[in-house]
């Protein structure tokens, strides 16, 4: 009877564990990404909150994710999975790409529907992070941004974006 009963359970010590595997929850997954992933994302999303008429009638957003020199392939597609779960969809891609896609108004010098996000500079200094970038819809109007991170007790967090530039 102890022989059963101990085997019964093994048994079921066996299948709980054969449940188990190593790979990863997405929870896991997002709490091994650097920082940098919500540094971008939320640095950009405040540039689509600034100058909205920029905003309207689009189709897509475009994010040059090459700019994005922190992160990695996979943390790329969490922030293009994040804007196109809060927003619309995202094409990976700049200008020139824009262009080869047909999605550039040569004649009127616009993105015709989608507007442009890109991250032009990067600093890091004294618990500080400076990123400079740009919202770009050709001749309806581009803006520049500085957008200033501070890190306070290991944690960094977001102090504001600031239109450097508006044309």
């Amino acid at each position: 009877m102890h022989k059963l009963l101990f085997s019964g359970l093994c048994l079921i010590l066996a299948m709980s564990f054969a449940g188990c595997s190593r790979t990863k929850t997405g929870t896991e997954k997002l709490s091994e990404l650097s920082d940098w992933v919500q540094i971008y994302q939320i640095t950009l999303e405040s540039y689509l909150e600034q100058d909205t008429a920029l905003n309207e009638n689009i189709d897509f957003i475009a994010i040059d994710l090459s700019t994005l020199e922190y992160t990695n392939d996979e943390e790329k597609e969490v922030i293009t999975a994040w804007f196109e779960s809060r927003h619309m969809p995202v094409r990976n891609t700049n200008l020139d790409g824009l262009r080869a896609e047909g999605l550039f108004d040569e004649e009127g010098m616009y993105i015709s529907a989608g507007v442009l996000l890109l991250i032009n500079k990067v600093t890091e200094k004294n618990n500080e992070i400076i990123i400079e970038g740009m919202k770009y819809r050709g001749a309806l109007g581009a803006n520049w941004f500085e957008t200033k991170w501070q890190l306070n007790n290991g944690i960094w967090e977001f102090i504001g974006t600031v239109m450097t530039m508006i044309s």
